[in-house]
């Protein structure tokens, strides 16, 4: 279903607050010389010390793999200078969590400067955009043609998001073609991304409560 009860909400916040935690744990551990295998084993055992089942497979991506939107976990030792994307969530009480974090490990380099400067504005476009009524191509379509301007139109290579719940993936997608409208108590992923083959990307994802005038984020 894709407007939410009541108590679905507060399941999805808890999964949300509890991703956050983890986060604020397993961030620690992203530095020069960790493997993303490292990383990832690390990240899904912090889940089961709560006794929660991960919400997807796993992503740690660092460096130029940072550059695959649905990047596969590597033996790849984290550099000084590197970018390293996280993306995973949880499953509580039968409902998922999803949450993406772009970290730099030492220096950024002016094209994934650029890149975060960018995603960082557009989902901020985004969310403020998020309200009870608002139509979803509208949303997708000015959050896109912003980084179009920015020259940046090649590197998007995936939707805007996409609704939570049950599944992982839910109803409505967050895409340019989908001309249905938001309604209050959906709750979203807001995941606005660019990807620089060879390079790197960036990718910011967090977790929206459609509300009558506004977003709630549940994992700011």
């Amino acid at each position: 279903m894709q407007v939410k009860r009541a108590k679905e909400i507060r399941y999805l916040a808890e999964a949300a607050g509890i991703t956050k935690d983890i986060f604020a744990v397993i961030s620690k551990s992203v530095k020069p010389g960790a493997r993303e295998s490292e990383i990832a084993r690390e990240l899904e055992a912090l889940i089961k010390q709560r006794g929660l089942r991960r919400s997807f497979k796993t992503i740690v991506a660092s460096g130029p793999n940072a550059a695959k939107p649905h990047a596969e976990i590597t033996e790849r030792i984290i550099k000084t200078n590197d970018v390293v994307v996280l993306d995973f969530g949880v499953i509580y009480k039968g409902y998922h969590s999803d949450m993406t974090r772009t970290m730099f490990v030492g220096n950024i380099s002016p094209a994934l400067r650029k890149l975060y400067k960018v995603v960082k504005a557009a989902q901020k476009m985004a969310i403020q955009k998020v309200r009870d009524g608002a139509k979803i191509s509208s949303i997708v379509q000015g959050v896109h043609d912003y980084m179009r301007g920015k020259g940046l139109g090649k590197n998007i290579l995936h939707s805007l998001g996409h609704g939570l719940g049950t599944r992982i993936h839910e109803a409505p997608k967050l895409s340019e073609k989908n001309k249905r409208k938001l309604k209050k108590n959906m709750v979203l992923a807001i995941e606005p991304g660019l990807y620089i083959r060879g390079i790197g990307g960036v990718r910011i994802e967090d977790m929206a409560l459609v509300r009558k005038n506004g977003a709630r984020v549940l994992t700011a």
